[in-house]
């Protein structure tokens, strides 16, 4: 009786994972010009207490709409394709935009789509969040680069971790596809905010902070 509580209490966490990342890809196309960061979900055991979702973006404005028309069109969607009970939204801005890689995937998007050189975008993108205080950075655009062929350009900054489970620790990661007059172009960032032996002198220190697309939900 034990074991079958277990494995049931198992299966409802992995399904509301689950829930919740396809909530955090759903919102990241809905609110593609609002600057779409991560989602953190809080559903109550209890469904009549409700569930409060909390939407962080670059331009809160663009998710909240005139007269938070925006959210409530949200708040109808998400009961209504996902199954959430009582939704709650609040809207945050992102507190370093630059430190976050979906925002910078979609920064670099918005001047491709405008022509501008990908040479120079990728070099404005990495001197942006180097100058935010990243340990290191990596943005590699690839695809059709003002050329027939399909091209691969990396541009960089500090030695980032490439594999292994520091490297899920301390890399987030964002990918992106651009579509631009010359085709579709793939853009991916890399930022690691701290270095590794930061990271290890906190372990110390007893704080261990992750971050990413979806926060928990409980």
């Amino acid at each position: 009786m034990a074991m079958e509580k277990s494995m049931d209490s198992i299966k409802q966490i992995l399904s509301r994972n689950r829930k919740a990342m396809l909530l955090d890809e759903w919102l990241a196309k809905e609110l593609v010009n609002a600057g779409y960061s991560r989602v953190s979900v809080v559903a109550s055991p209890k469904e009549g207490l409700g569930t409060k979702i909390t939407i962080y973006a670059a331009r809160p404005s663009l998710v909240i709409g005139r007269r938070g028309s925006r959210v409530r069109e949200l708040v109808k969607k998400i009961e209504e394709v996902f199954g959430y009970k009582n939704v709650n939204i609040t809207v945050q801005e992102v507190e370093e935009p630059e430190l976050d890689p979906r925002i910078m995937a979609w920064q670099i998007e918005r001047q491709l789509t405008r022509g501008v050189r990908y040479r120079r975008v990728g070099i404005w993108a990495i001197n942006v969040i180097k100058n935010a205080g990243a340990y290191a950075a990596e943005i590699v655009i690839s695809g059709k680069l003002r050329t027939v062929r399909a091209a691969y350009q990396k541009f960089k900054s500090g030695d980032i971790l490439k594999s292994g489970e520091l490297a899920e620790r301390l890399v987030e990661t964002a990918k992106r596809p651009v579509l631009t007059k010359y085709g579709i172009i793939g853009v991916k960032v890399s930022i690691m905010r701290q270095s590794l032996k930061e990271y290890l002198e906190s372990l110390k220190g007893g704080g261990d902070e992750e971050s990413g697309g979806v926060e928990g939900e409980e």
